[in-house]
């Protein structure tokens, strides 16, 4: 943006900056700015921060600056990047910034107006005061404080604004030559002195004034037509003749150089007549504007990189030096030339390149024919103001510490194997910077403390772009808008996630985490064998609930979760010492579906057991296929029958095979009543008992009296009755056969087994009665016959 500048009022110039801030800013700066209202007391323009980009990112966009966001911070009141979300609305010093940095580009280009009129060479406080208020604007504006800044700024642009008319009226001074600048010590010698004394900057040589420079040192001599000297290290020189003509205004220069370097830049737009360089036993004129002259023990050197020429005349020959030639001449006249070399790559800094700190490693490609390396870094573009220099570096770099915050140009000469320079190599700036605020860092996931199974996790998280990062020591990349993804190896048990961001300040900042690795392990499990089961397979309880019981490979404290058919849960438990797994599950008259789920301690499921379960209270039935004989003769007899959902049978306690829910089986016997208890048992328990009672009778019955009778006369009936007894019992039924008069009869006597009496009655028949036979059973099958 550039306003004309109010050199009475810079707060007009800003007001007319403010003027146009609208359309600059894409209308962020709500409140119209009149020329009445303090530009500096703006309200702060509110600006909704989205979260889709870094904050660095975003105070870019509305403020053109991303080194400003703990300006930004500190305005809202935040104490880090964190501590913003998407949808805050920050207050942002839209219209202040821009104050600021129009009154900053008013006081540059004042500046620059000024130095490009002489004002380092015939101003140099005025200039030095302007630009070093304009450096203390720049600080102010990384502070916030924005009306430091404008006052900063307009006091440079009026020294730099008085520098220039200066400069303007002393350019025609009568001055011969100045120090315009100095890096480590110098000394000088008038004629008139008698020893070395220090030089300082802006000091005024005259003629025959002697100049060197001491180890680490340089100084540039600027004349009056603004042609620079350049003396490098362990140079001395005597500015011989400085003579202008008042009526041409040509001029004529003449250096004598006794030993050390020097680099010459002339002003080509001059009008000096010569400048003439006297080495000893050498006599040097040139209309070159650019070259490099040494003067060793033993030899002289030159290099001419212009394309005028460089005439060098000894005793007996003499050398003219054409554009990037150079020659070495010995004491006694002997002169080898050569092409200088060309120039060799940069490797880093990278141009504009910013570098945080107090020091900078300087790096160059390797140049084949090289022996080394000569660089310079200077404060200007133009190497007027020498900040480092180094001659015959071997490496292909170099560290410069040292050196303040602000712009600094370097370049490298490739040293051929005379010693001669060649071209130099482009010139980069790099921008010194001193940054110690720590970069933004996040960890977004995973969240600190977090459980975790699988053998990796992904690792997110958030930072600056331009940050190096690292990972528990690895490097991590990080994305254009600061973020960034990983993926971290774990190792059963803790595990620690250390990030570490460091800015190119050198600035760091740390987040830790930490999180615990559990390999998940499925689960086997297995219903212990023992529990009720029925033809089915279900498991059955003849309560209302039973518990079930299972051997499992899981830890004891693993949580167990009851789920139901549907999947709803139904009851927790956790894991017993050696793995075992005992829930209690309701149990219905309906068979009921039911699963347990083991969970890891993420609470994954590692196994699932499924099982029905169903409720059984009935008794199982025993039926016999044929009723067991009250008595018998057998000492054994066959028992048959069916037992229902029965899974065990005893007899007398002794168990008995069943086969498909029926049974077959003999018991045996012993003389007398015998109690056979037959009891079933289901799977759920319940028990059903059958209880048979059998006589072994092998002994027949006993008829005690046996006789025929006419109770109610000759005329009357014949009774038969027969009086026995037995322990079984007798059968209803005897047969008899008996004789009466001329006639048998024979039939069945009817017994009583209670009473043990049998009887039958005959019609009346006369004559005399004889029994013949009677046969008495028992139940057992024994008889008497009689």
């Amino acid at each position: 943006m550039c306003v004309p500048a109010d050199d009475q009022n810079p707060m007009k110039t800003i007001v007319r900056v403010l003027g146009l801030l609208a359309a600059c800013v894409g209308g962020t700066l709500a409140p119209v700015v009149s020329a009445e209202v303090d530009p500096l007391e703006v309200p702060y323009a509110e600006v909704t921060y989205d979260g889709d980009e870094t904050l660095r990112d975003f105070v870019a966009r509305h403020l053109n600056d991303p080194d400003l966001w703990p300006t930004v911070l500190q305005i809202n009141k935040l104490t880090s990047p964190g501590d913003l979300a998407p949808g805050a609305v920050l207050q942002m010093p839209v219209a202040q910034v821009a104050a600021a940095d129009a009154a900053l580009s008013e006081a540059l280009q004042a500046i620059q107006k000024a130095t490009s009129e002489g004002a380092r060479l015939f101003a140099p406080q005025e200039i030095g005061a302007a630009i070093a208020d304009r450096e203390a604007a720049i600080g102010a504006r990384g502070e916030g404080a924005w009306r430091k800044v404008v006052r900063f700024a307009g006091s440079a642009t009026g020294h730099a604004t008085e520098a220039f008319e200066i400069a303007l009226a002393q350019r025609d001074r009568a001055a011969e030559a100045l120090i315009t600048d100095i890096h480590g010590r110098v000394e000088g010698r008038e004629p008139a002195e008698a020893a070395w004394s220090d030089r300082d900057l802006n000091d005024v040589l005259i003629e025959f004034e002697k100049v060197r420079t001491l180890t680490n040192s340089t100084t540039q001599v600027t004349f009056r037509d603004l042609s620079r000297l350049r003396l490098n290290p362990n140079s001395n020189a005597t500015i011989q003749r400085m003579r202008s003509d008042p009526l041409t205004g040509k001029e004529v220069t003449k250096v004598s150089l006794a030993n050390g370097d020097f680099y010459a830049l002339l002003n080509q737009l001059s009008d000096r007549d010569s400048f003439e360089i006297d080495v000893p036993g050498l006599q040097t004129t040139t209309d070159s504007d650019d070259f490099w002259i040494k003067k060793d023990a033993d030899k002289a050197l030159f290099v001419n990189y212009d394309s005028a020429p460089l005439d060098i005349e000894a005793e007996t020959s003499k050398v003219s030096l054409g554009q990037d030639e150079g020659v070495v001449i010995t004491e006694d006249g002997v002169a080898t030339r050569a092409k200088v070399l060309e120039w060799p790559l940069l490797s880093a800094p990278m141009d504009r390149e910013d570098v945080y700190g107090a020091g900078v490693r300087l790096e160059w490609q390797a140049y084949p024919e090289a022996s080394g390396y000569w660089f310079e870094v200077a404060g200007d573009p133009a190497f007027n103001q020498m900040i480092a220099t180094e001659w015959g570096v071997k490496d292909l770099g170099f560290d410069v510490a040292g050196l303040a915050p602000g712009a600094h140009y370097w370049r490298v000469a490739a040293l051929d194997g005379l010693g001669l320079p060649g071209k130099w190599s482009e010139v980069r700036r790099f921008e010194m910077r001193q940054d110690s605020t720590p970069p933004f860092l996040t960890l977004l996931s995973p969240t600190d403390g977090v459980l975790v199974e699988a053998p990796d996790v992904k690792v997110l998280g958030a930072s600056e772009a331009g940050v190096t990062l690292t990972m528990n020591g690895m490097a991590v990349e990080v994305a254009a808008d600061g973020s960034f993804e990983a993926t971290l190896a774990l190792t059963p048990g803790a595990n620690q996630i250390v990030l570490v961001a460091t800015d190119p300040a050198g600035n760091v900042s740390e987040k830790r985490g930490q999180l615990r690795y559990v390999p998940r392990v499925a689960t086997t499990m297995t219903l212990n064998p023992d529990m009720a089961r029925d033809d089915a397979g279900q498991l059955v309880s003849r309560n209302a609930e039973m518990t079930v019981v299972a051997a499992t490979s899981a830890k004891p404290g693993q949580e167990v979760i009851l789920r139901d058919a549907v999947g709803t849960e139904a009851g927790r438990t956790r894991i017993a010492a050696g793995g075992v797994l005992a829930i209690t599950v309701p149990v219905a008259q309906e068979p009921r579906a039911f699963s347990v789920e083991v969970l890891s301690e993420g609470g994954v499921s590692t196994g699932t057991l499924a099982f029905d379960v169903v409720r059984d209270s009935a008794a199982p039935e025993l039926v016999l296929d044929v009723p067991p004989p009250r008595a018998t003769t057998d000492k054994a007899i066959d028992l048959t029958g069916t037992l229902g959902d029965a899974v065990t049978l005893e007899l007398n306690g002794a168990k008995q095979d069943i086969f498909d829910g029926s049974f077959a089986m003999q018991a045996a016997l012993t003389e007398g009543l015998n109690l056979l208890e037959l009891r079933a048992v289901d799977a759920a328990g319940n028990v059903g008992v059958l209880v048979i009672e059998t006589l072994l009778d092998l002994t027949p019955p006993e008829i005690l009296d046996a006789g025929l009778s006419r109770p109610q006369g000759e005329d009357g009936p014949v009774e038969i009755v027969v009086t026995a007894q037995d322990v079984s019992g007798l059968r209803q039924a005897a047969p008899y056969l008996v004789e009466v008069g001329d006639e048998e009869f024979e039939g069945y006597l009817r017994c009583d087994s209670a009473r043990g009496i049998c009887r039958a009655s005959l019609p009346p028949t006369p004559g005399e009665m004889r029994l013949i036979e009677v046969v008495v059973q028992d139940y057992a099958g024994n008889e008497v016959i009689r």
